[in-house]
Formats: structure tokens, C-alpha cells, sequence
């Protein structure tokens, strides 16, 4: 496993971190036990990582209560992450509904603190629930202060916001970009990881395969019709990497790394061997230029 510096922190981080979206059991396949989640995490811990992501939101709180469950008596350094959004609903982003929401997922994490506390989906919140008096920021600088978080940070998808949150305030460490920067899009690139650089901003690639359409979702999307305007797309990047050693999938992951402005790419393994594949491309081996370029051009 590689370490990058995830900027300002001055943490050591992982350059592959563990996303707990599914971990705990994707939804056509039913909740798993909590043991699978230990035993996930325990895994993670032995092959290096040692950065964990969730949120209220996945599995309605399950992500949480299963990581709280895993990390009992673990003594290994590690960071947690988490998210104040969407629960308790309906969530409006008042200082009391994000109080509420945030000490109940140290309940679930059976925790009296976290690393990082993150903003979930930014755009879900606005400008106004953002910045607004007993809004967002105040709140999480109030809960940085009592010593419940050590750093905060954003998500979301409005890339445009997020960099001008970015350009006001320097308060936030890092931000989490999904499906806006992969094999098949890297809209990112256009505004929000130019400006985190500038800032000194940690930038998190979430979603490394498009949602599952570059990896095991993607007969069942294509299938369902999502993400459809890819579809070309696909097919070229497809037809380009037949003869590439790690395939699609470990290509994909090894792009993101080959960017040395990501500090970390998430990977929302849901099972032991998708966990062990993310791993492996954590060895120092970037993706040649010329191959970076004709991605970019497709």
C-alpha cells in the first residue's frame, strides 16, 4: 500500500480508502450480518488501509452501526470519516437537525469523536444553508471546537459550487468528487480539482467506476438504460484496454492514482475479493502518459 499526504492535515493517508456504501450489503442482495463488516474492516486493516469513509445515509444508518460494531477494541491507527445530511429527516441543515443528526452517528459509531466530519452533497444544503447564521459551517466549526471533529469537509455533485465554497473559506480540508472524474468523464478537472489544488484542498475520487457501469454493474445498467449517454464512451474505452494487463477495472483505479493531485480514491468494496483487487493497484505503478492521453481524448 502507497501513502500520500492529505494536504493540509498533514495525515498519511492510504491512497486507497474503504467506502462503507455497500459493504454491509447492496440492496438486491439484502442486509449481511454484522461479522461480514468486521471482518471487511479487519481485512482493509491488514492490507494497509487505513482511511474509512460512510455516512448516515447508506443503508439508513447500517454503514455506521456496522463500522461502529468493526472497529470495536481495533488499535491500529486509522481515520473515520463521516456525514451530516438527509438524517434525521427532514433534514434542513439547521444547527439542531445537523446536532442531531451528527450525535447520532457517534451513537451508531459507538464513538466520542471522528477525523473527519463531512457536508453530504453540498448541494443538498445551498449557498445559504452553507454560509446562512446557524447553518452549516457555523455548526460544524462549533463541533471542530469541542473536539468532536478534527477537520470538516465537503461532497456533492454541483462542482461549481463546491469551488466557490472553496474560494470563500478556507475552513474545509477536502472534498469528495463521485462520477464526475473517471475513465469516462473528467468534468472534475474543468473546475473543482484545479481550485482544491489552489487551495490546498484534499481531493477524494469517489466512485472510481462510474457507479458500477466500468465494473459489475455494467450489464445491469446497461440493461435499466442508465448513465446511457456513456454507452459510446464506453465501448471505446472498452475496446481500447482489451489488451491492458488490469483490465478496466484496475486501469480505471490505477488513472485516478496516476493524477497526483487525488489524494485518495474510495473504493466501495462490497465484498473481500473487490476489496482485495482495489488493493492491488496500490504499488507505486502509474499509467503511461500516451495511455492517460488517448482516455482523455475518448
Amino acid at each position: 500500500m502507497e501513502y500520500r499526504e492529505f494536504q493540509k492535515t498533514g495525515w498519511q493517508v492510504s491512497e486507497i480508502g474503504f467506502g462503507g456504501s455497500w459493504f454491509y450489503g447492496r440492496p438486491e442482495e439484502g442486509l449481511r450480518p454484522v461479522s461480514h463488516g468486521v471482518e471487511m474492516v479487519e481485512r482493509a486493516l491488514e492490507l494497509g488501509i487505513n482511511y474509512f469513509d460512510t455516512a448516515p445515509l447508506y443503508g439508513k444508518g447500517r454503514s455506521e452501526e456496522v463500522y461502529g460494531a468493526a472497529f470495536e477494541g481495533v488499535t491500529e491507527p486509522h481515520f473515520l470519516a463521516t456525514k451530516v445530511g438527509y438524517y434525521p429527516e427532514p433534514f434542513d441543515y439547521t444547527r439542531d437537525t445537523i446536532w442531531r443528526g451528527f450525535e447520532a452517528s457517534l451513537k451508531r459509531l459507538k464513538r466520542d469523536r471522528v477525523d473527519l466530519l463531512q457536508v453530504h452533497e453540498a448541494e443538498q444544503a445551498g449557498w445559504d444553508g452553507i454560509f446562512g447564521s446557524e447553518r452549516t459551517l457555523e455548526t460544524l466549526l462549533d463541533i471542530r471546537e469541542q473536539g468532536l471533529t478534527e477537520h470538516i469537509g465537503l461532497t456533492g455533485s454541483d462542482l461549481g459550487l463546491m469551488s466557490r465554497i472553496l474560494e470563500e473559506t478556507d475552513e474545509f480540508v477536502s472534498v469528495i468528487t463521485f462520477c464526475k472524474y473517471d475513465l469516462l468523464t473528467q468534468e472534475a478537472d474543468e473546475t473543482l480539482i484545479p481550485t482544491a489544488s489552489d487551495h490546498d484542498v484534499a481531493v477524494i475520487a469517489a466512485s472510481p467506476l462510474h457507479g458500477g457501469l466500468l465494473g459489475s454493474k455494467r450489464d445491469d445498467w446497461i440493461e435499466k438504460g442508465r448513465f446511457e449517454p456513456l454507452y459510446d464512451k464506453l465501448k471505446r474505452i472498452e475496446d481500447m484496454l482489451a489488451g491492458e494487463p488490469d483490465g478496466v477495472i484496475g486501469t480505471a483505479l490505477r488513472y485516478l492514482l496516476s493524477d497526483d493531485r487525488i489524494r485518495l480514491v474510495l473504493c466501495g468494496a462490497a465484498n473481500l475479493e473487490e476489496l482485495k483487487m482495489c488493493v492491488s493497484v496500490s504499488d507505486g505503478r502509474h499509467l503511461d502518459q500516451d495511455l492517460i492521453d488517448a482516455i482523455e481524448e475518448i
